[in-house]
């Protein structure tokens, strides 16, 4: 009678044993699938991407008016020089094949770009070269919400929101010492008025965020962050004829480094323990195959052990 309970005993914990293994294998090949996809960190490469395309248009001009408040030459040269390493660090990481052909034309239409930011800023190219920029940025951006679509993260979408507020600031700094330079094209106001109202939205949406995704810590930063955008738009929007290319640099520089700070705390607000390059997703017909594969695998086994009990049940032995 005791033997026959034991038995018993044996063989109703044996599946469970077998299924934990199989979900720690499972698991394994879930992280594997993983990786195919985009990352929290390839969201940060492109934001980087869209934010630095413009603050590379803002110093190529201050360099052109001879401009030496924060040597925007240096800027320049080093921002140029951050482009390429975003870029590096996005190539490395694979994904599908979707996604890496839209970073291959993102990427390919910056190096077209960039050999006009290393040359002698010239007032007869910058017409081409803004509306190069804005076609890159727009191009850029959506670029970026595709990745974050595809990282799966909830709330990822508020970090690119964030940059996009970065990136607005340089945008119009850049309009409005393009303007301030004498070659701001026939549309500068209607341009403003779009920068600010896309500006006026972001916060909103921001604003309007759960507080579990953007803090109400964070959102009070961002209010002071507006303060200093309505003292940029006032002074993009002015009619006085007097421009201050200085200011305007030091106040969007004010902006953007106030912006990454809120940036890295909003990323581990949303990210939390989630590494860069482990997405928990996976492609839904692999995980089948996989589980479909492990599952065989543990019933055949798991029919021998009822004949013979085995002293072992790790991941290996069952595979």
């Amino acid at each position: 009678m005791n033997q026959k309970k034991h038995t018993r005993k044996k063989l109703f914990h044996l599946p469970a044993k077998y299924l934990l293994a199989s979900a720690a294998i499972l698991m394994l090949f879930v992280c594997s699938e993983a990786s195919a996809n985009a990352s929290a960190q390839d969201v940060h490469n492109m934001a980087d991407i869209c934010m630095q395309a413009n603050r590379i248009l803002k110093d190529y001009v201050l360099v052109g008016m001879d401009v030496e408040y924060h040597d925007p030459a240096k800027d320049l040269e080093d921002n140029l020089e951050q482009m390429d390493k975003e870029f590096k660090n996005i190539e490395n990481h694979k994904m599908n094949k979707k996604l890496t052909a839209e970073i291959v034309e993102i990427e390919k239409s910056w190096y077209e770009i960039k050999p006009e930011f290393q040359k002698k800023p010239d007032k007869t190219k910058m017409h081409d070269l803004h509306e190069a920029v804005e076609k890159f940025t727009f191009r850029c951006e959506e670029v970026a919400e595709d990745l974050v679509k595809d990282t799966g993260i909830k709330g990822e979408n508020d970090v690119v929101l964030l940059a996009k507020l970065g990136m607005e600031s340089q945008r119009l700094a850049a309009e409005y010492i393009t303007k301030s330079w004498g070659v701001a094209g026939p549309q500068y106001d209607e341009e403003v008025r779009k920068m600010v109202e896309e500006i006026e939205s972001i916060f909103k949406e921001l604003m309007d965020a759960d507080d579990t995704l953007v803090s109400k810590e964070i959102k009070d930063e961002l209010k002071s962050v507006e303060r200093d955008f309505i003292a940029l738009d006032v002074m993009a929007t002015s009619k006085s004829g007097r421009f201050m290319p200085s200011s305007a640099e030091k106040m969007a520089s004010k902006i953007f480094e106030k912006l990454n700070e809120i940036i890295r705390v909003e990323k581990k607000l949303v990210e939390g323990s989630v590494s860069g390059y482990f997405m928990p997703i996976a492609n839904g017909k692999n995980v089948k195959d996989t589980f479909r594969f492990v599952t065989e695998r543990i019933v055949g086994r798991s029919r021998y052990a009822a004949d013979k009990p085995r002293t072992s049940t790790s991941a290996v032995n069952i595979l």
